[in-house]
């Protein structure tokens, strides 16, 4: 687990919630499964926005607990939060400081990078959120201090937690990020290199990464470094380097593709994006428990004894005390700390109990806040569980001071804390030790009567009013403490009715099970009862017949490959295997899970989405859709093509777009420049009777609103134009740019185009006619991505990769990749596929189809002087006595001219001799002439 810390301003909750972040299209609910952990994000974003202070100052602590584990247990994230708010809680009551957290599930298991075509991998974290005011004295409020001096501590507690819960740590793993590129070269090395000399290669692969070796002259240099090198096969296909060091008995043939010259002389971040394509996955769980290091535990000592005191009592501006702190001994120190927090703790509790009961101070104010600290435990608890907020409308304040009831100091503390360490003594100070959920309290019943209309006041529709006269506390409900007025005057959208409310004030009620989360608000107890009712419906479905069905019958491996391109699942980190009953169980780790708990357990879905997903799956099995084939990674230097032209279109749009913003301004800007005058001039003609000049004016104002609506309609007309010239704001899809250029004749385009696409290409159907490469030759049509080019033979690139050849307009062939589809039977389309057939695949070549296909398809060969075999020798025989018979005919032919001489008629036909004449395609690395 790596933790990080930063201040923020604004933004928070809108982040949380749509997470839209730079280099990735999806939002929040499709990316994860918000957990609500600990509070209300409602309540802490009011408490936020209610902090006055300037755009540049932060106003709330943001903490990340990022995983590099693949699952984490619900058990665990709850434990983790709740001693991390133990451990910025130190100092503090439990009611001094606002605490939210909520953990991210990954829904999206990984994405494709928008700027660099890189995979991100997306793991389980958690968000912590804590607004920087004091809920007590109104003040600033720093929990961690200035976070670079308490970086150890900061440490510390990560390290124990990773130790105590058997997490990954950056610590172990020796790197900023847990998931970079030296986790994934190490990765790497581990699956390519094998037991034989894997020290030697592991060493030259290292240090050509290291020294961001480009040249292979270069890196023939380094490994001779290593000992005696010869270059085997200088100049060709088979070229490799072999280095004998010099304790080794013989040498090591660098054969690996990671050591050949195509690759060593890539650049370096090239090679990493190829690396990163081509690693094998690894599905990451937790380890047993360890100990923590000791001085680890010694910092958190170190914290909890003094430092969290020192960063709430002396890191706060007062340097005049801190010389007189730093030369006391260890006692003193303690003292002096107490001594502070006894004075804050008196000052600041007198001050909030007078505010909550509207007494006046006195000498028996700090006694009654004594009595208010000796509340009783659950009494303190359904306080903070009453769906209530408390509010001081105080003008004569800036900052934050809301009145929240206070609860007792816990005094029977175990002895031992959330860290394994000995709890503070009670009696040192007037901090609380209760761990309560609430953020805050609610005055007693008595003091103040809920109510059921909006914002407290019944026939409004709960909009802010127009000040308040100063007054006390007041009871608001929840939702309306972001809406109550407090300095200013409010915009126009501001007062307006909500969306979500009738006529007469009443909220409109949203079925829970709409809402994304399926929660009705971001608190803890929502949370437990959406997780309820998650239980309750994939219990009562999982006892459906239809989806035992699917369960049992359901193949997981086609399951998996159509999430890799919906929910970018890696196929790879999830082996299969049966289960007694026969059904297949997925692997994540150490669990064995079914279809339906892979989708709501490991990829945290809904059961209403997940069982969408496992019908729609089913239903393509049973109807005998092709299988999915799983996601790939696009190639690097396609990408860095692609995002080039992208971003020039995306520029050109944009450009387009502002300048056609400052037309329509400027027309806008004459409409009411002609207005102004016509408006004027009719005000200042004397000459006319009022009611006369008011009505010109009318005129010249009608005249506006016409001008202005021709205005719109004509700038809509313009914009659209503009779209369907530029395209949509986002630019292409990597789809389009590869289709594009492949229409152009790339066939690097072509293959990768073909390479990506989500189905495996079509396979025969009866009555349908086939042209295959013969025998089993793997990889042989996608090694041969051809633009097959001939006279009155055009082409169109479909998205899915496949090339449609049309002669004179009709469709005739169709390039499948590993197979060509013969679409007519007349002898120009048969040829072109022949043609197109032997391009691809070399000169022997099965048919697939009806016999009277294929057997037309001989004769065509024959005709067309085609040299090609046929994987079934019949067909050769049909096509050799088809030879055979032209070469009767051609006989025959000159024959009959030789016996017509010069009285031959003019015109008569003639029959000229077969020439193998072909189109030259262009092709990517040919096939070599097959041994017969």
């Amino acid at each position: 687990m790596l933790l990080r810390a930063s201040g923020r301003h604004d933004g928070v909750k809108q982040y949380l919630e749509s997470g839209r972040k730079q280099g990735r299209d999806l939002s929040r609910d499709e990316l994860d499964e918000r957990v609500v952990l600990a509070g209300d994000l409602e309540l802490t974003d009011s408490i936020i926005r209610s902090i006055d202070t300037a755009p540049d100052v932060d106003r709330y602590l943001s903490v990340t607990m990022s995983f590099k584990e693949d699952d984490v247990d619900r058990e665990t994230l709850d434990a983790i939060t709740a001693e991390f708010r133990a451990f910025v809680s130190v100092a503090y009551r439990s009611d001094e400081m606002n605490f939210y957290a909520e953990a991210h599930l990954p829904k999206v298991k990984s994405y494709q990078d928008d700027a660099t075509g890189e995979l991100v991998e997306r793991k389980p974290h958690i968000h912590v959120v804590i607004p920087k005011v004091n809920l007590i004295s109104g003040g600033h409020l720093e929990p961690l201090g200035y976070y670079k001096s308490n970086i150890e501590f900061v440490e510390a507690f990560q390290e124990h937690m990773n130790a105590k819960y058997g997490l990954a740590s950056p610590k172990d793993n020796r790197r900023v990020e847990l998931t970079d590129a030296s986790e994934m070269i190490s990765r790497y090395k581990g699956d390519l290199f094998k037991e034989a000399s894997r020290q030697t290669k592991e060493l030259l692969f290292d240090a050509m990464l290291d020294r961001k070796i480009e040249r292979y002259d270069d890196f023939l240099a380094m490994v001779a470094e290593h000992g005696e090198t010869r270059l085997r096969n200088a100049g060709g296909d088979n070229e490799y380097a072999n280095v004998k060091p010099a304790d080794a008995a013989k040498g090591v043939n660098l054969k690996e593709a990671v050591f050949s010259r195509a690759f060593v002389e890539l650049p370096t971040s090239e090679k990493l994006l190829q690396l990163a394509a081509d690693i094998q996955p690894k599905y990451e769980v937790s380890s047993s428990p360890r100990e923590t290091a000791p001085h680890m535990l010694a910092a958190l000592e170190q914290w909890r004894e003094t430092r969290a005191l020192e960063v709430k009592y002396l890191n706060n501006g007062n340097t005049n005390s801190f010389p007189a702190y730093q030369a006391g001994s260890r006692a003193e120190r303690v003292a002096m700390l107490a001594e502070r927090e006894d004075a804050f703790y008196s000052r600041h509790l007198k001050d909030h109990h007078d505010r909550a009961s509207g007494t006046r101070a006195g000498p028996g104010t700090a006694r009654s806040a004594d009595r208010i600290d000796r509340v009783g435990n659950d009494v303190f608890e359904q306080r903070l569980r009453r769906d209530r907020r408390l509010h001081e409308f105080d003008r004569g304040r800036n900052a934050l001071d809301a009145p929240f009831p206070r609860g007792e100091r816990e005094r029977s503390e175990p002895e031992r804390g959330g860290w394994g360490l000995p709890q503070r003594s009670p009696e040192s100070g007037a901090r609380s030790g209760v761990s309560g959920r609430g953020q805050s309290g609610a005055l007693p019943a008595s003091q103040g009567n809920s109510t059921q209309s909006p914002n407290g006041m019944s026939g409004l529709s709960g909009l802010p009013v127009d000040r308040f006269a100063p007054r006390r506390a007041v009871l608001v409900p929840d939702h309306a403490l972001h809406q109550l007025e407090l300095e200013r005057a409010l915009p126009a959208h501001r007062v307006r009715r909500d969306s979500d409310r009738r006529a007469d004030g009443r909220r409109v009620k949203t079925p829970i099970s709409a809402t994304p989360t399926g929660r009705v608000a971001d608190t803890t107890v929502s949370q437990r009862v959406r997780d309820a009712s998650e239980r309750h419906s994939a219990s009562a479905s999982g006892k459906q017949s239809e989806f035992s069905e699917i369960g049992q019958q359901l193949d997981a491996r086609r399951l998996l490959a159509e999430l890799s391109h919906s929910h970018g699942v890696r196929p790879e980190k999830y082996p299969l295997t049966v289960a007694k009953d026969g059904s297949t169980r997925i692997r994540a780790g150490s669990r064995h899970l079914n279809v339906s708990d892979f989708l709501t357990k490991e990829l945290h879905l809904s059961w209403r989405d997940a069982s969408q997903i496992l019908r729609d799956s089913y239903r393509r099995q049973v109807d005998g859709a092709v299988a999915a084939s799983a996601r790939e990674l696009p190639r690097a230097t396609l990408w860095r093509e692609f995002t080039g032209e992208r971003d020039a279109l995306r520029s050109d749009r944009q450009a387009a777009m502002q300048s056609q913003k400052a037309s329509e301004n400027a027309r806008r800007g004459e409409i009411k420049q002609t207005f102004a005058a016509a408006r004027d001039l009719a005000r200042n003609d004397l000459s006319l009777r009022p009611s006369a000049r008011r009505a010109a004016v009318s005129v010249a104002r009608m005249a506006r609103v016409a001008a202005e609506q021709a205005l719109r309609a004509q700038s809509q007309v313009e914009r659209d134009n503009l779209v369907a010239k530029h395209g949509p704001a986002a630019g292409p899809s990597f789809g389009d740019f590869l289709q594009a250029k492949a229409q152009g004749g790339d066939t690097r385009a072509l293959a990768e185009l073909r390479r990506l696409r989500p189905s495996a290409s079509e396979s025969p159907k009866d009555g349908e006619n086939w042209i295959l490469p013969a025998g089993n030759t793997p990889g042989l049509a996608e090694r041969n991505e051809i633009v097959y080019r001939a006279p009155r033979l055009t082409f169109e690139v479909h998205a899915s990769g496949d090339v449609t050849y049309r002669h004179d307009g009709r469709s005739v062939v169709r390039d499948q990749g590993p197979s060509v589809k013969v679409l007519k039977t007349d002898r120009e389309a048969i040829e072109s596929g022949l043609r197109l057939a032997q391009a691809k695949f070399g000169n022997v070549l099965k048919l697939d189809g009806p016999v009277e296909f294929q057997r037309e398809a001989a004769k065509v060969a024959a005709e067309a002087g085609l040299y090609v075999e046929f994987a079934d020798d019949t067909l050769n025989q049909v096509m050799q006595a088809r030879r055979a018979e032209l070469v009767v005919e051609r006989a025959n032919t000159v024959t009959a001219r030789s016996r017509a001489g010069p009285r031959a008629v003019a015109g008569e036909p003639t029959v000229a001799p077969i020439s193998p004449v072909s189109p030259t395609p262009a092709v990517v690395n040919p096939p070599k002439e097959p041994k017969r």
